[in-house]
């Protein structure tokens, strides 16, 4: 993933010169400005986090029995397999 940052004094696009990552959710960085010269330090901190918290779908369960075995409409409309 990319971070486009651009110059304060500018506005041009800046490039990433060094960065460092001092703890899992921090890193500061080295940009510079191509345009204008300019040398900045930036951080970088995940402020937020949110994860998927995944659970069971009771209303698919439905559908495992569907159709019936014990249907005897269902057994009358199937085809048989020639193989």
């Amino acid at each position: 993933m990319a971070v486009e940052i651009h110059c304060p004094y500018c506005n041009s696009k800046t490039h990433t010169r060094t960065s460092v990552r001092i703890t899992p959710t921090a890193t500061t960085a080295q940009i510079g400005c191509r345009c204008c010269g300019a040398r900045l330090k930036v951080g970088f901190q995940i402020t937020e986090a949110r994860v998927a918290k995944y659970s069971e779908d009771h209303e698919v369960f439905k559908w495992t029995d569907f159709p019936p075995a014990n249907d005897p409409k269902f057994k009358e409309q199937q085809l048989s397999l020639a193989l």
